[in-house]
């Protein structure tokens, strides 16, 4: 449920949203630091609703601060202490909404620390938001927690009113920093959070933007092969096939992009999309090439995510509940590596002893049918000698 600041009676309230839960492995110890990360998620793909009619479809981004709610990048990091995220946005920051007729601007987070629907409201556990309304005229950055059960009703853990550090007034800034403190949502040490904006218009106009669920910290991802190990001789071309996995299942693979590498062998990838099953590769190793093991670094886009459907996300305005669908479909680019193994050219004794591996039995059983043949040819031939001598 959405509850938009703008109601009958005003409660600093965060936008609460029903979500759509996806698995992820959960511990007991503190999140490990981990390096900056980046999602991609779709260009304007914000869903446009009436408040007055419950009619959605995708926003056209007719209004200057429809620009602003749309969310385009995503970027995080962790010390392990906290999260840093930076949603980059396709407009301006306005210091004062009111001026563009908005009543209500947010971006926030919501969090589930637990993957578990029965905690927290429907699953999400906390949700940090950065909120402006017409009717504090100013901006406020808030935390709650969230019990179990279908009422709204939540604990403000942190609330800091008139807070604008977050907005540079000397510049046309077009993103928002989110920090979230670890400690304030017990020090979890994975969970998944969804980031979103709102923008609201007093013409009954909203502007709603949701990031795919992200996982904290980021999947680990590996390649398996068939065959395993990949071992190929000098001067060998071989055709393998290649999945991607992750500790978070199988991805789905937009397309592969090998890396620049001072590896001589090479490998032919099929630039088309690809579902959660495994492609082929060709792999070629020149006669040149030293033995041993080669390490081919090859990106990978990750298309994450998925549609929410229109019950799982819902907000209430003027005393309407009204149902929407909103797309979350996120890309990221993640590096994992291929390993090949060269191995010497095959020794004209080694090439002898497999042909006659392969072969030789069949050979022998010609050679004898040969032979048994001869040899009865043979026995009649004297046979009818004998004959003919009596």
């Amino acid at each position: 449920m959405l509850k938009p600041a703008f109601a009958n009676k005003f409660v600093l309230i965060p936008i609460i949203f029903v979500l759509f839960y996806a698995s992820f492995p959960v511990c007991a110890s503190n999140l490990m630091p981990f390096s900056r990360e980046e999602i991609k998620t779709n260009i304007r793909d914000g869903i446009q609703v009436n408040g007055s009619t419950g009619d959605q479809s995708l926003s056209k981004y007719e209004d200057l601060l429809d620009n602003s709610s749309d969310i385009q990048k995503i970027t995080y990091s962790s010390d392990g202490k906290a999260v840093n995220a930076t949603l980059w946005l396709g407009g301006e920051i306005m210091y004062d909404p009111s001026k563009f007729g908005a009543n209500l601007v947010a971006y926030g987070a919501l969090i589930d620390i637990d993957n578990n629907p029965f905690t927290g409201k429907l699953g999400v556990d906390f949700q940090k938001e950065i909120q402006w309304t017409n009717r504090t005229s100013s901006w406020s950055d808030l935390l709650v927690e969230y019990p179990s059960g279908n009422r709204v009703n939540y604990r403000i853990l942190e609330l800091n009113k008139n807070d604008t550090n977050f907005i540079d007034m000397n510049t046309n800034q077009t993103f928002v920093p989110i920090s979230l403190d670890l400690k304030s949502i017990t020090s979890p040490s994975s969970f998944k959070v969804i980031y979103y904006s709102v923008v609201a218009y007093s013409n009954s106009k909203t502007i709603i933007d949701l990031s795919n669920w992200i996982n904290m910290p980021a999947p680990k991802y590996t390649f398996s092969t068939t065959p395993y190990p990949v071992v190929l001789r000098q001067g060998q071309e071989k055709i393998i096939g290649i999945l991607l996995e992750s500790n978070s299942g199988s991805p789905k693979i937009e397309n592969y992009i090998r890396t620049g590498s001072n590896s001589p062998i090479n490998i032919e990838l099929n630039p088309s999309k690809f579902a959660n099953s495994p492609t082929s590769l060709k792999i070629t190793v020149p006669n040149e090439a030293s033995v041993g093991n080669y390490i081919i670094p090859i990106l990978t886009n990750v298309s994450i995510g998925t549609i929410f459907p229109s019950d799982y996300v819902e907000f209430t305005n003027n005393f309407k509940t009204l149902n929407i669908s909103v797309p979350t479909e996120g890309f990221t680019t993640i590096s994992a590596n291929l390993t090949v193994s060269v191995i010497e050219a095959e020794t004209i004794s080694e090439r002898v002893k497999e042909f006659w591996g392969v072969y030789g039995a069949l050979i022998s059983l010609i050679g004898a049918g040969f032979a048994g043949g001869v040899s009865t040819y043979l026995f009649d031939y004297l046979k009818s000698k004998g004959r003919t001598k009596s």
